[in-house]
This record gives structure tokens, sequence and C-alpha cells, in this order.
């Protein structure tokens, strides 16, 4: 197994999570391809550093694992969106004619933020897999390039991080609105009630119903955020509806 494939192996090792696997796996797995099977109709992987230096076979396997990098990423995402879209679920107004327990949101809690943990972690070893393998390319870069390759791949690789850790600030800031919420919610107890004319949940009291709106429109701001930073950092071809909202 060559040098590339391995390291692109281990940046795809953390791609899926749990449950969700099976349906997201395809949107992001590195699957090299030869000439003849790629699809003629995909867009290229950007020449991040094979197209500033002569080194070229040697660099464009650096634009494959940095464009893993951005796979990684992109799945991780989908896998957080799946569990934010369970989350609004238990939200929905017509959910609020009962009274409401902890119980209903502990499981998808729970699960959510121990994805976003193991997300974060795979997402850090991606990183430190490719740089790893920047180490191991160097060594067959041509001298003169070398100055200007590393700085190039420091920047990038920082750049990167920059955009995969306000990704995970703001999936964790979701969460941990969402229990603020959910515990807001527990303690109002009898004080709400469904209306399924207008289908919305309302208030006895005017200082509740401000804080949950207050809350809602406070995930939807951050859930529209993370949208927002995945799509200006997307890497080609993958599927943009895959993100919801």
């Amino acid at each position: 197994m060559s040098k590339v494939i391995r390291i692109l192996s281990v940046v795809s090792l953390s791609l899926c999570i749990g449950a969700a696997a099976p349906a997201y796996a395809q949107h992001g797995t590195y699957n090299p391809q030869t000439t003849e099977e790629a699809d003629k109709t995909a867009k290229p992987i950007p020449k991040v550093f094979s197209s500033q230096v002569g080194s070229a076979a040697q660099a464009k396997k650096l634009d494959e694992v940095y464009n893993a990098l951005f796979l990684s990423l992109w799945n991780k995402a989908i896998v957080d969106m799946t569990y934010q879209s369970k989350l609004y679920s238990l939200m929905e107004p017509s959910r609020f004619q009962y009274t409401r327990y902890a119980k209903e949101f502990d499981g998808d809690m729970d699960k959510a933020m121990t994805s976003l943990k193991e997300n974060y972690k795979g997402m850090m070893q991606d990183i430190e897999s490719a740089n790893k393998y920047y180490e191991e390319t160097r060594e067959n870069i041509r001298g003169e390039d070398l100055e200007k390759l590393d700085a190039l791949w420091d920047q990038k690789i920082k750049e990167f991080k920059t955009t995969a850790n306000n990704y995970f600030s703001m999936q964790n800031k979701f969460l941990n609105t969402y229990k603020e919420l959910v515990t807001f919610v527990i303690k109002q107890g009898g004080s709400y009630f469904y209306r399924a004319g207008d289908d919305r949940v309302h208030f006895y009291k005017f200082g509740g119903y401000k804080y949950y709106g207050k809350s809602i429109d406070a995930l939807n701001k951050t859930s529209f955020d993370q949208r927002q930073l995945l799509r200006k950092n997307a890497p080609p071809n993958v599927e943009i509806p895959t993100l919801g909202k």
C-alpha cells in the first residue's frame, strides 16, 4: 500500500460515527480511482500545493491529503446535523400538549455530546496524521521548493485547524444552549400549553415565553452559522443538500 493511500486511510477512519455511518459514508470517504474509473464530471481537487512548486508529483499527494481533511470535517458535520435534527424534533410545539420530562431528552442529548467529543478528537488525529505524512513527503521534495512548501503547508494547516475549531465550538454552543433550554422547560412544569390553531407553545408567564423564544432563536442562529461555515469550506463533489437547512 502506498504512503498516500495509507495516510488517507488513517484520515478517513473517523469519517462516520455510530448508526449514521452507512447513510453518510459515501459523501466523504477517500476512494482512489484510476483515470478510467474516475467520474469525468467530478470537480478536480484544488491544486493548493502542486501549483506552487516544481515537485508536482509529490505536492499532488499533499493536495489529496489536505482535501481529505475537509472531507473528514464534512462527514463529521453531517453526523452532528443529524443529531441537531433529532433534538429539534423533540422541541416541536405539538410535543408540549403534555408535560415534558428530562428522560425525553437525555438519550439524544447524551449521544450528541458524545459524538461531538469523538468527532473533535478524531479531527485532531486526522490533522496529526496529515502532518506526519507531510514530514514523510518533504524528504522527496526538491531543495529549492522546501522553504516555500514548508511555509504554505504550515499556513494551510493552521487555517484548516481554525476552521475546524470554529465549527466544533459552534456545535458545543448549540448543545449547551439546548441543554439550558431543556432545563428551563422541565422547571416550567405546567406553565405552558400547546395551541393547535397556530401550532405554537404558549407560556402563562411572559418571561417564560420570552426565554423560550430567545433560546430557539439562538439555536437557529448557531446552526445557520455552522452551515454557512461548512458551505464556505466545502470540498469538491460533496452534496450540499445533505446539510439540511
